[in-house]
């Protein structure tokens, strides 16, 4: 049976119902008028916004402004380096002087850019005064050539950066120590790590493959085999045994952070030219890319079979390696692909930029070769036998004979090459037989005992910085105890009647 509905309840729900509908229709007035009062505001804002747009600087001018201050610094340089009386000589000669100053800022101008690019070439190599090969031992060292050699390690010198105004040196070396020289006084100052930076301290990253375990090329944890400086002067990188790479203010002298990820010893290091973009290279075979504006993981590069031991970069995006697998690679970072280039020897050890497309790598079996992005074979080869010279004297077997590392002025046709026989080479890249290919004439060499692990050319030619140890870079098949574990800060002299 059903109970009928009272009828109080349903006036009681009618009650509610007006009830509730006033309540709504208040609420939705107010909200009326508070959209309308924040619209009002929000429209005072906006506009206030537009003021501060219309104010502000757009991309446009910006450009304009900063390409006005680059063409007045230029023309302040070129007015500078002309004679004192070339200014009232440009006034009373007329179009004539204005004409001249305006091919001399154009001159300038196209010179910067294709620096820029990495295309620019100076000719230095003619210019230098060296004793030639032959005649290097006759010199009995490096000291009677004008170089010093700038003590403070323990061990051998493992890696040397030099910075972009050719002042200051920072090594690293096998008993993990980071020195800062500088090239004029010799000076040098010790970073001291915290216990933040973990130097030295292998931390598991996971469960190591087989082909990841010790081998024979690693060396202890506390042990650094790469150091590189930014373009900037900024920021220093270093890395090695503890598989991190670990970046220091390299003006302070603070420690910034350290990047694991790395399975392996890291190897090499290399910044992007212009950016703080690194390029890391290590024992796993692979190599990876941190940025240090944002300190932070970018990218990993996978292909090499082996070791890697070497890595360079311009300015481009791309940089080259090379290692225990026969191959250079070019790896084109926004394209995600890589170029393989294969060579006559088992290792590799060394690989840096000329200019452009075009880079030089040093062999364990003594050679020096030129490449470029247009030919899977090398342009050139200088073989063990190419030229002989005796300098301070060799502990002598086949590890002294490696080209363990190569130095590269960039922009010029000026090339560094160093091993354990003695001598520091120095040759000059210049147009093969036809002009199609490049080749490499030897200039002369510096005498220095002990194995040349690094080397770096100053961007002026003016200044060889080495580092030389009692033992190879990588290991230690080879011991010269004759030898002196620093870094060797050697001038270079130009003729200036050679001219560019």
């Amino acid at each position: 049976m059903v109970r009928p509905k009272a009828r109080g309840g349903r006036q009681q729900s009618n009650a509610a119902g007006r009830k509730r509908k006033q309540r709504d229709e208040f609420f939705d007035e107010e909200d009326e008028a508070d959209f309308f009062v924040q619209s009002g505001e929000e429209g005072a804002g906006s506009e206030s916004e537009d003021e501060e747009s219309e104010q502000e600087e757009t991309a446009e001018e910006k450009r304009l402004r900063l390409a006005k201050a680059y063409l007045d610094q230029v023309k302040a340089i070129e007015a500078a380096e002309r004679e004192p009386g070339s200014e009232s000589e440009d006034e009373e000669g007329g179009d004539g002087g204005g004409s001249a100053a305006h091919d001399a800022v154009a001159g300038r101008l196209r010179d910067d850019a294709l620096e820029g690019m990495g295309h620019l070439q100076r000719r230095l190599a003619h210019r230098l005064a060296l004793p030639p090969l032959p005649r290097v031992a006759d010199y009995g060292g490096a000291a009677a050539c004008g170089g010093r050699l700038l003590r403070g390690h323990r061990l051998s010198v493992t890696a040397v950066a030099l910075t972009a105004d050719e002042r200051t040196v920072f090594s690293v070396s096998k008993d993990g120590a980071i020195l800062e020289h500088d090239v004029e006084s010799g000076a040098r100052q010790r970073f001291v790590a915290s216990s933040a930076a973990g130097l030295g301290r292998v931390e598991q990253t996971g469960t190591e493959a087989d082909w990841v375990k010790r081998g024979p090329r690693q060396s202890g944890a506390a042990s650094l085999l790469a150091a590189a400086v930014s373009g900037d002067g900024r920021y220093l990188a270093v890395g090695g045994g503890d598989r991190k790479v670990h970046v220091w203010d390299a003006r302070s002298r603070q420690y910034v952070r350290g990047f694991p990820g790395h399975k392996d010893a890291v190897t090499c290091l290399a910044f992007r030219e212009g950016t703080h973009e690194l390029y890391s290279g290590s024992l796993d075979r692979s190599i990876k890319l941190w940025s240090l504006d944002d300190m932070a993981y970018v990218d990993t590069l996978f292909g090499h079979q082996a070791e890697v031991l070497s890595v360079d970069a311009l300015r481009a995006e791309r940089c080259v390696s090379c290692g225990a697998d026969r191959t250079c690679r070019v790896w084109k970072i926004p394209e995600e692909s890589q170029l393989i280039f294969r060579g006559h020897c088992l290792t590799i050890e060394c690989c840096r930029y000329i200019a452009g497309g075009a880079w030089a790598t040093g062999a364990a079996d003594g050679s020096l070769s030129l490449w470029s992005g247009t030919k899977k074979k090398p342009m050139f080869t200088m073989r063990r036998d190419g030229e002989e010279a005796e300098g301070a004297g060799s502990v002598g077997g086949d590890a002294a004979t490696w080209v363990g590392s190569v130095g590269v002025c960039r922009g010029s046709d000026l090339l560094a090459s160093g091993a354990g026989d003695g001598v520091v080479r120095l040759w000059r890249v210049a147009d093969a037989k036809g002009g199609s290919s490049k080749a490499l004439e030897a200039v002369g060499g510096v005498p220095v005992r002990g194995f040349v692990n690094s080397l770096a050319l100053g961007r002026s030619g003016r200044v060889l910085v080495a580092g030389v140890g009692q033992e190879p870079r990588m290991g230690r098949w080879l011991r010269d105890a004759a030898a002196r574990n620093g870094v060797l800060i050697q001038p270079l002299q130009l003729d200036p009647e050679g001219g560019d």
